[in-house]
């Protein structure tokens, strides 16, 4: 098993560069076809003329043209003279359902790289969407945090697991990482202590059998402080990739997640694999 489509989501020019570090190492790493996938909403014309408008929205589309030709720019920059295929796409979107597009072009790809959503960016609300892409797209999603430079991936890695539907998938669609690399730990965090004295060994048995020699340890916190409790584990493990599954639903409009997804999705650390 291997990456051999990795669709990157670029979404804001600020972070193009440093969300196509880890996607290019890692087509580099599996001679992966590589997408570079920039979508904008369009803009309508307001349903009465308003004196102006034209010229206003104009204005407001010729800089979404000109943000997405940037975004095209770095991106042709980054990926030429490089030992694998890349392709660019830019797509405006009619309405604001932006998701949704992303998403039809996201289900064909071995793994999607995307960025974390960014609390002081204005357009995070409609352009950050990485926990939807998880729950939604039926594919793993790298998603990278919006501080730091994360041109490596998967040097030292932390797999949360617990015996979970969402936490098997994020585990093997993890391999092709997982195999290359150095250290791997599994930490399994229990809401029972009486379950964290007796770890599950049977994911590390399976792993093992990959030709993967991970660690494992397992710990005992309520729901409410396991996700913290992950984020002090990567710390001490100086690692550089969590795997995970993402635990939650979406209906319609409205995207529910668990708490410890919730969690991480805030406090991000380190690159995460989500799925679902």
């Amino acid at each position: 098993m291997s990456y051999k489509t990795i669709l990157v989501y670029l979404n804001d020019k600020r972070r193009a560069e440093r969300l196509l570090e880890p996607a290019l190492s890692l087509a580099r790493r599996y001679n992966a076809h590589v997408v570079g996938l920039h979508a904008y909403p369009g803009i309508s014309g307001p349903p009465i003329p308003v004196p102006g408008s034209g010229q206003v929205i104009g204005m407001a589309l010729g800089a979404e043209r000109k943000e997405s030709e940037e975004i095209g720019a770095i991106f042709s920059r980054m990926t030429a003279n490089q030992p694998f295929v890349a392709e660019w796409r830019s797509l405006k979107v009619l309405g604001f359902d932006v998701g949704a597009v992303v998403m039809d072009h996201a289900r064909c790809a071995d793994l999607i790289i995307a960025g974390q959503a960014d609390p002081d960016w204005d357009f995070s609300p409609v352009l950050d969407f990485p926990e939807r892409l998880a729950i939604e797209s039926g594919r793993p999603v790298l998603v990278v945090p919006y501080a730091g430079h994360y041109r490596e991936i998967g040097r030292n890695a932390v797999i949360a697991w617990k015996p979970a539907r969402e936490a098997a998938r994020a585990v093997f669609d993890a391999l092709p990482l997982l195999k290359s690399a150095q250290n791997v730990q599994i930490l399994e965090v229990n809401q029972s202590p009486i379950h964290a004295a007796v770890p599950d060994t049977s994911i590390a048995a399976a792993l093992g059998r990959h030709g993967i020699k991970p660690t494992q340890r397992s710990t005992y916190a309520t729901d409410i402080s396991a996700g913290d409790e992950i984020l002090s584990r990567l710390a001490d493990a100086d690692a550089d990739l969590l795997v995970m599954g993402a635990y939650g639903h979406s209906r319609m409009r409205e995207l529910i997640l668990g708490g410890v997804t919730r969690h991480i999705s805030r406090h991000m650390t380190a690159p995460t694999l989500w799925s679902h």
